[in-house]
């Protein structure tokens, strides 16, 4: 199948006429398979004109491009881009594209997301939860390129979706593999919409700040164990490893992970409240909590253990509350390693 590449929007007029078409083919629930691709050839008419005797612009440029599903040709500079998945959206606001379109983000705040990205997801047009996309939502926007995870893997929460949106705009998947390390995928998102360059400076700038700070901290990395607890329920903790969001950061810093935290797999390991003591050997620990300090959710159970609170750790002041377990981009790096030098500014001034 060859896939037209929609202008982008034309105009005030343009514009009322495509909402009335669209919304009453909704209303006849006709928006979906050819109906949709009807529409979209019908947005390219102005009001009172028929196809055949509206002007063609002109074919944007389009490039090939390496994808995880495949080889895809997508425009040479994509404009309209919706992401269907948690991540690609976060990742064109750090590369400096804002998407027209991504899943519902009315839940994030500064305690979840890198703060300077709050306003602008939660105002993207909602194209429906990330496990169940919303087709006519998607092909309203009119989109140039569609982002989201490779199908078939564990990040593909909307079934089918990425096969299905084919025929609405160029579809280009991402893959995320198997643990939380963001800096693969999010290179890949850059690679599709053509701001490799912008990327350049971010990473440079992330790894500049790494470099310092692992000079001026060499002594306290160097001796010090540290472990990042995430979350807790149903009588469970879990420690974050180093394939997590966070914990590339933290073995970019080269820390001391603890025991626990060390070991290889997934992106974190959930214990028994039973087995607290296994963060007996650290010296530091950070646990997810919001912005006013308070832990994230089931942890503050586990705190109220006297096996908790008889940790070496804890009893000498060391457990810290952070905001950036969730991070995935080179500025919220930044930002969380910012809030961890201070971390060991307070951890040495104890210590």
């Amino acid at each position: 199948m060859t896939t037209t590449l929609l202008p982008p929007p034309a105009g005030p007029a343009t514009d009322e006429e495509f909402r009335r078409i669209a919304a009453e083919l909704t209303r006849r629930g006709l928006l979906a398979g050819g109906a949709a691709a009807a529409l979209l050839g019908l947005s390219g008419c102005g009001p009172g004109e028929s196809r055949s005797t509206a002007s063609s612009p002109a074919a944007p440029a389009t490039r090939r491009v390496h994808t995880a599903d495949g080889e895809v040709t997508v425009p040479a500079d994509p404009r309209r881009v919706v992401s269907i998945d948690y991540f690609t959206a976060v990742f064109l606001l750090e590369l400096g594209l804002t998407p027209v379109g991504g899943i519902d983000y009315s839940w994030v705040d500064d305690t979840t997301m890198y703060p300077p990205y709050v306003a602008p997801l939660k105002k993207l047009a909602d194209i429906g939860q990330i496990t169940s996309t919303d087709y006519e939502k998607v092909t309203v926007l009119r989109p140039d390129l569609i982002l989201g995870p490779k199908q078939g893997s564990r990040y593909d929460n909307s079934k089918g979706a990425m096969k299905t949106l084919r025929t609405v705009a160029p579809v280009a998947s991402v893959d995320f593999g198997n643990t939380g390390d963001w800096r693969g995928p999010l290179a890949q998102a850059a690679a599709i919409v053509g701001r490799t360059a912008r990327l350049q400076p971010l990473t440079a700038a992330y790894r500049a700040a790494v470099t310092a700070a692992r000079s001026r901290y060499a002594d306290l990395l160097a001796t010090t164990r540290i472990a990042v607890l995430d979350y807790a329920q149903d009588g469970q903790y879990t420690v974050d490893l180093a394939n997590s969001g966070n914990g590339v950061l933290l073995a970019d810093l080269g820390v001391r992970f603890s025991a626990v935290a060390s070991r290889t797999g997934d992106q974190g390991v959930s214990l028994s409240f039973e087995r607290v003591h296994e963060l007996a050997d650290c010296d530091l620990i950070l646990y997810r909590a919001d912005a006013h300090g308070k832990p994230g959710p089931g942890l503050a159970e586990m705190f109220a253990l006297a096996s908790w609170k008889d940790l070496p750790a804890v009893e000498a002041g060391h457990a810290y509350p952070i905001g950036w377990c969730d991070l995935c981009t080179y500025r919220w790096a930044e930002a969380a390693l910012t809030d961890l030098t201070g971390v060991f500014d307070r951890y040495r001034g104890h210590a």
